[in-house]
């Protein structure tokens, strides 16, 4: 038999085998709370609620009271009182002129402004169409005009300047005797809508027209809605219904010399027609007769 120790052989003493073992058993019940605890938050009573609202009103209250103090001081510093005015884009009005329409504004707080205001006072200068305001701080104010364009003169009462609209501008005298531009008549002896109509159409004629309305010395309005134009020197007198004007006028002015061959002696021509032009002669006033001779009788037409 050998000496050497080590494990022993073969199976194990029958005390082992009876052992019970079961690693999945169920938990000692020392182990286990009886029963589960939940917790719950502290909740805050109502003093501490009302204590926590008054904090929050405190700081708004402080806040409120912080920007409106600051705003204050905004509004009654001088820097940012109205010193300056800018004009833009006047031709006919002065400088002078649009200062003094805008002159409640100077010295006014420029945030304060009412830029709506302005702009109403500024369009009532029958010269101003519209006009643009805005500020540039701390102290300046910029206006931009944008004038009304006359195109002609109105016979009236009085001569007037008249834009596109058939709207008038303003008086023609010795301020606005510079204009060289086509008299409008028929407008005397109806009544203020058919008035400003009637204007209005000559507008869209001279409008159309553009730079050839220098070939024009008068219009005149008739009451069926058609225009009646007189040319500056030769001074043919032109027939227009409805547009296109320019595109009429231009073939005119291109036939001149050949109906002047083929006419010759017409004043009046009829563009009312598409694609023709009719010649018309002056009408020759009777020869006037001596006493105790018959009258003569009306030619025949042929």
């Amino acid at each position: 038999m050998s000496g050497r120790t080590g494990l022993p052989v073969g199976p194990p003493p029958p005390e082992l085998m009876d052992l019970a073992f079961d690693p999945v058993g169920e938990e000692s019940p020392f182990l286990r709370p009886r029963r589960r605890t939940r917790v719950r938050p502290r909740r805050r009573g109502t003093a501490a609620r009302v204590l926590l609202v008054a904090q929050a009103a405190a700081v708004a209250l402080l806040a409120v009271v912080g920007a409106w103090t600051a705003w204050q001081r905004v509004f009654a510093s001088e820097r940012l009182r109205v010193g300056r005015l800018e004009v833009r884009g006047s031709h006919f009005l002065s400088e002078g002129e649009v200062r003094e329409l805008a002159s409640p504004a100077v010295g006014e707080n420029i945030l304060a402004l009412d830029i709506e205001a302005l702009k109403t006072r500024l369009r009532a200068s029958p010269w101003v169409a519209d006009a643009t305001v805005t500020r540039a701080l701390p102290d300046t104010v910029r206006l931009e005009i944008h004038e009304r364009v006359p195109l002609a003169l109105a016979e009236l009462d009085r001569l007037y300047l008249m834009d596109a609209d058939g709207g008038l501008i303003d008086i023609y005298g010795p301020r606005t005797g510079a204009f060289d531009l086509p008299i409008v008549r028929g407008l005397l002896g109806v009544e203020e809508e058919s008035r400003r109509g009637r204007a209005r159409r000559a507008g869209v004629l001279l409008a159309d027209l553009a730079e050839l309305a220098a070939e024009v010395s008068e219009v005149y309005v008739l009451p069926s809605g058609d225009l009646r134009v007189v040319l500056r020197a030769p001074g043919e007198v032109l027939l227009f219904g409805d547009p296109p004007y320019r595109q009429r006028l231009v073939t005119f002015l291109s036939l001149r010399r050949e109906l002047a061959e083929k006419a010759p002696g017409a004043e009046h021509f009829d563009l009312r027609f598409r694609g023709r032009i009719f010649a018309k002669h002056a009408a020759v006033p009777p020869p006037p007769t001596e006493p105790g001779d018959p009258p003569s009788l009306p030619e025949k037409a042929h």
